[in-house]
């Protein structure tokens, strides 16, 4: 049967292979038709947000982005604070939350009692340091920043797909240049692109086999033109006609489509899907189900619009007092005025030159309002949050101080945080575990302990952002240790109160603490038992030494007790039982 897709599909009774009609082209297009109009309400803000905030983010089909990417961009914008804002606020999060030079995540089981198992933790963090590996390796880092650039739109997709090289490779995508939607709960389940792709490139990407007859028959001929682009159309979303018990590219969870605008209804460039969502999209501020998010961008447009016109103002000013316009007679308009420094204009008496008017050469209200607007983005941006070392005056503070007054500050983006690390940060680690874990390149599980990972692995975050979270648990643990130490110098059973072990362990587990650094609980029960055991054999010995040493002198005063008697002390006798 004409464009039919033959692929190997896995069934309980083995592999075979089937046939499956292409998807339906009608549906996919209502379906991209959709995206574009959802969409639609959005872009008009996203482009004035640009021109006047960021103007070297994001793609527009319909403006000059197509026709002339290599313009000027920034001609709206005379003083670039909110794009040095995005910069800092980039690199914040980016420190903040995910640290290239430090660890950031952890693995551990979603059933705590499983975390008491030392051997099964330290597996999971030979896990960790290998995903760790990977993401230091591909080209994460470097795309997380971009995705991290282009929050203060209200969101950005990272898409994360399988790399023979490098393992895992990552792919941000700029404003303008996709499409979202949500399921019933709010969260991104599908992604739309259009793109544009030479013939070469097309070939490059999906191969000759795969391009409409077409196509294929101006590669035949030579035709091969580089300056012609293509509109290719790509959606991926939860595929819902995928058959039970299939495990194909055709039925996976996830199905993904990629065909060319004005090609046949059957005819594709591929079909195929993922195992999970391949574009986890960090999002800033949503409401309600809404595919797309709020950020900073948004808060900050009005004081962004307000600054350009005051500087320009405060630019016109200052020039109008260095150049201020001129007045004179007829005869100097034709003749015209030397206005070069220490230049002669020979005139009559009657016909000097003048500034037409005076101009007010105090700026310091303009300049005051531009202090404030600025200080507005920066909030917008949360740049002071990330720029607070600088400000706090750090030189009479202590190291302890400084880190409780940047907890303080950096729990502010709490809600952000938490946001970014359920929708965006835990999809691109499972993902990337799941993708590595089919590649078999985790070391194997010791049979003993194969029936442990059966139960879910979850993602414990310890970067500096995360931890500020945590921190208001951890002052509460010092501070209760604190307190119980002051009392006990009062009343020493104050400390009874306390689980020495299990502070300890809670603590640990606020800092995120190793596993290797840790001692399974059974191994400290032994320990504990073992000690008391010992110091109840020493206090036996030592009670049987006394009891030893004492012996002699017992001895004595019974032989002295016993001659005193028979030498006829009769109270003794009676005492003893002694008969007269």
């Amino acid at each position: 049967m004409e464009n039919e897709i033959m692929t190997i599909a896995s069934t309980a009774t083995g592999d075979k292979q089937i046939r499956s009609e292409p998807p339906d082209r009608q549906k996919l297009n209502q379906r991209m038709k959709s995206l574009i109009n959802e969409r639609t309400r959005w872009a008009d803000r996203w482009k004035e947000i640009r021109n006047y905030e960021l103007p070297f983010i994001g793609h527009f089909d319909d403006t000059e982005d197509r026709t002339n990417p290599a313009r000027r961009k920034d001609i709206n914008i005379a003083n670039g604070t909110a794009w040095m804002c995005d910069q800092v606020f980039a690199a914040g999060v980016l420190s903040g939350l995910t640290p290239p030079s430090r660890k950031w995540f952890k693995f551990t089981f979603s059933n705590s009692q499983l975390n008491d198992n030392t051997d099964a933790l330290k597996i999971l963090d030979v896990r960790q340091e290998i995903v760790e590996s990977v993401l230091a390796k591909s080209n994460f880092y470097n795309s997380v920043h971009s995705v991290y650039m282009e929050l203060p739109f209200g969101q950005c997709p990272l898409g994360v797909f399988m790399d023979r090289e490098k393992g895992v490779r990552f792919v941000p995508m700029t404003i303008g240049t996709y499409y979202l939607g949500t399921d019933g709960n709010g969260l991104v389940n599908t992604i739309a692109r259009r793109f544009r792709l030479t013939l070469p490139q097309l070939i490059d990407y999906f191969g000759k086999d795969a391009l409409p007859e077409n196509l294929k028959a101006m590669v035949d001929r030579g035709e091969t033109r580089y300056e012609k682009k293509f509109l290719v159309n790509w959606i991926c979303e939860p595929n819902n006609d995928s058959l039970p018990g299939k495990l194909d590219r055709l039925n996976m969870p996830f199905k993904s489509v990629y065909w060319l605008e004005g090609s046949n209804e059957k005819e594709y460039l591929y079909v195929g899907g993922f195992e999970s969502f391949p574009c986890p999209v960090a999002r800033y501020n949503v409401t309600s189900n809404q595919p797309y998010a709020t950020g900073p961008g948004w808060w900050a447009e009005g004081d962004s619009k307000a600054l350009q016109v005051l500087k320009k103002d405060y630019l016109t000013a200052i020039e109008l007092s260095v150049k201020p316009p001129m007045q004179g007679s007829a005869e100097l308009a034709m003749t015209g005025v030397n206005m070069i420094p220490g230049g002669f204009t020979p005139t009559n008496m009657n016909s000097a030159v003048q500034p037409l008017f005076n101009v007010q050469t105090n700026l310091s209200y303009l300049s005051d309002e531009i202090q404030r607007t600025e200080d507005r983005i920066k909030e917008a941006y949360s740049a002071n949050l990330f720029m607070m070392l600088d400000n706090l005056g750090t030189h009479n503070m202590t190291a302890q101080e400084v880190q409780a007054r940047q907890s303080e500050k950096l729990s502010q983006l709490g809600p952000v945080v938490e946001r970014l690390q359920e929708e965006f940060l835990n999809l691109i680690i499972d993902r990337v575990y799941n993708i590595l874990d089919r590649a078999h390149v985790f070391p194997p599980i010791p049979d003993e302990m194969r029936e442990l990972f059966d139960a879910e692995i979850k993602v414990e975050y310890i970067s500096p952002l995360a931890q500020a979270q945590k921190m208001s648990g951890v002052v509460n643990i010092e501070q209760t240790i604190g307190f119980v130490m002051q009392m006990a110098q009062a009343w020493p059973e104050a400390l009874k109160s306390v689980n020495a072990i299990k502070t300890v362990s809670k603590y640990m587990d606020y800092l995120g603490t190793p596993a290797e650094m840790r001692k399974d609980p059974e191994e400290i029960e032994q320990e504990i038992q073992a000690e008391q055991e010992a110091q109840a054999q020493a206090q036996q010995e030592q009670q049987a030494m006394m009891v030893a040493q004492a012996a002699p002198n017992i001895t004595q005063a019974a032989k002295n007790a016993t001659e005193a008697a028979n030498d006829g002390n009769p109270a003794l006798q009676e005492w003893m039982g002694m008969g007269y």
